[in-house]
């Protein structure tokens, strides 16, 4: 089975736009695009919809629009639905963040001001149901936090709230939520999630001034001991898993907003493209190539 991966993200500096651009089998990202007239003032998430593979992509609106939106592409990223709004006006000073579990598709974000309370809807057949608070009503955080299916399960990761760095976790079976768990390792930012054979890999940027990547991985029951991921970043990177493969894209450390890269197991890192260059977190996600 091959596939091919999509990169989504928000342009640098002052540039709110939002952009897609697609790998093809192996070679270099190219053909990088503007998304319709979306824009957004933080980082993307994506993931793949169940059953007809279009992308799913949500972002927070731009400048001080904290409205959550939501659009879907076709496989090539060519084509894009109208944006909209879930229901009950959903807000948030963050990216939120999209799982997947089965063919349930689920969001989770932060709200606006001093809710720093994590929230989360389902998409039914009707839309995104009403918010509901996550982790039993105990999971909250400064920013958008992570969400992956592995195992049947959807997982929630995020940093803690106010100045709490700490990094937290938990599950939801589909009807309840388990109590929010301590993770070693500590962000200044929202962590990033995805499955894989080898286990649920979880990749974060450090706690205080340590712009260096971490990551872990998730099976048996318990989480790795935390090891350093190839790069730098001031920001959270994005996880996705193309074939067996985990590849992790972020934005540079600092003033280095160009987008890199790791496609070998967080053993070495490249630029994704000359001239593609983000202030914020991009999202990566990866379709089938017989369903193009």
């Amino acid at each position: 089975m091959t596939q091919r991966g999509f990169l989504l993200w928000k342009g640098q500096g002052s540039d709110q736009a939002i952009y897609a651009a697609r790998r093809d089998f192996d070679q270099e990202i190219g053909g990088a695009r503007r998304v319709s007239y979306f824009a957004t003032s933080r980082g993307i998430a994506a993931v793949v919809k169940p059953g007809d593979h279009g992308i799913l992509t949500a972002w927070r609106g731009a400048d001080d629009d904290s409205r959550i939106w939501t659009a879907t592409a076709h496989f090539d990223t060519s084509s894009w639905s109208d944006q909209s709004n879930p229901a009950d006006g959903p807000r948030t000073d963050d990216r939120p963040a999209l799982g997947v579990v089965g063919d349930r598709v689920f969001m989770a974000w932060r709200g606006t001001g001093p809710d720093e309370m994590i929230w989360y809807s389902e998409l039914g057949p009707g839309g995104w149901t009403p918010q509901r608070l996550a982790g039993n009503g105990t999971a909250s955080s400064t920013h958008g936090p992570a969400l992956a299916g592995h195992d049947g399960r959807l997982f929630l990761a995020w940093k803690g709230s106010g100045g709490n760095e700490q990094l937290y976790w938990c599950t939801y079976d589909g009807s309840s939520w388990t109590d929010p768990q301590p993770f070693a390792g500590g962000s200044t930012h929202g962590p990033a999630l995805a499955s894989s054979p080898g286990g649920l890999v979880m990749a974060w940027k450090g706690s205080g001034g340590d712009d260096q990547l971490w990551r872990a991985t998730y099976g048996g029951g318990s989480w790795s001991p935390q090891q350093p991921a190839v790069g730098r970043s001031s920001h959270g990177p994005a996880l996705g898993r193309v074939d067996n493969r985990v590849v992790m894209v972020w934005k540079g450390a600092g003033a280095d907003e160009r987008l890199w890269w790791s496609w070998d197991g967080f053993r070495s890192q490249q630029a994704v493209h000359d001239g593609y260059t983000t202030s914020e977190t991009p999202a990566f996600v990866a379709v089938e190539f017989y369903s193009l």
